[in-house]
């Protein structure tokens, strides 16, 4: 399995010939999308830094709603959660997405403002690979993130959504959430290739993929 990060909550995940794009943005972010071509995109929550999909490429199945979904052998579920606070006037959805690639389980948490409820982890289930948003702005920030992931306990932690070079949003820095994790010494890759008996055994690991 390839990973590559296009920033905001994009994601290029690539196995065998299976390819999945997450949230694909447009460019009222400041950041330009860059061309891609998938099997199936996935979009969380509907605003445009998450749910350009038809600027990707290859008439791929789109998924942007609670259910559960199967195509080309790999099984998809779309988790109802919020991107604001059971405070706010009105509650925006988001969707959460599990993927289970190739024995890999995946899980993009979109747009998640709140914390889990148990329902949802029950939903949710294991996780192997967390994509987890970390900088605020509407979004869960890093202390929030932090009691997220103490929730789903995934194997690896894969961070989104947070300040890159050319973004307007106004995200919070990624420092702000490797310092909470305690995770300072994370060494960023340009692309994450795994293999499932590489998955850690007993303890959440830090992965930062360089946004391209």
């Amino acid at each position: 399995m390839e990973i590559k990060y296009h920033g905001h909550a994009c994601f290029y995940i690539k196995d065998k010939d299976f390819v999945l794009v997450t949230d694909p943005y447009d460019d009222s972010g400041g950041l330009k999308l860059p061309s891609l071509k998938a099997t199936v995109v996935t979009s969380g929550y509907n605003d445009p830094q998450h749910n350009n999909t038809s600027a990707v490429e290859g008439d791929p199945k789109v998924f942007n709603w609670p259910g559960e979904y199967e195509t080309s052998s790999v099984h998809f579920k779309g988790v109802t959660s919020f991107h604001n606070s059971k405070e706010d006037e009105e509650q925006k959805e988001n969707t959460i997405f599990t993927i289970e690639l190739n024995g890999i389980g995946l899980c993009h948490l979109g747009a998640l403002g709140t914390k889990l409820t148990p329902e949802q982890l029950e939903d949710i289930g294991d996780v192997d690979i967390l994509f987890i948003p970390v900088g605020g702005k509407g979004c869960i920030d890093a202390k929030k993130a932090k009691e997220v992931i103490e929730q789903i306990e995934p194997r690896i932690i894969i961070p989104m959504a947070y300040h890159v070079e050319g973004s307007t949003v106004g995200s919070d820095p990624l420092e702000s959430f490797l310092s909470e994790m305690g995770a300072q010494g994370v060494e960023p890759v340009d692309e994450f290739v795994l293999r499932r008996s590489e998955l850690p055994d007993d303890a959440s690991k830090v992965v930062v993929i360089n946004p391209s």
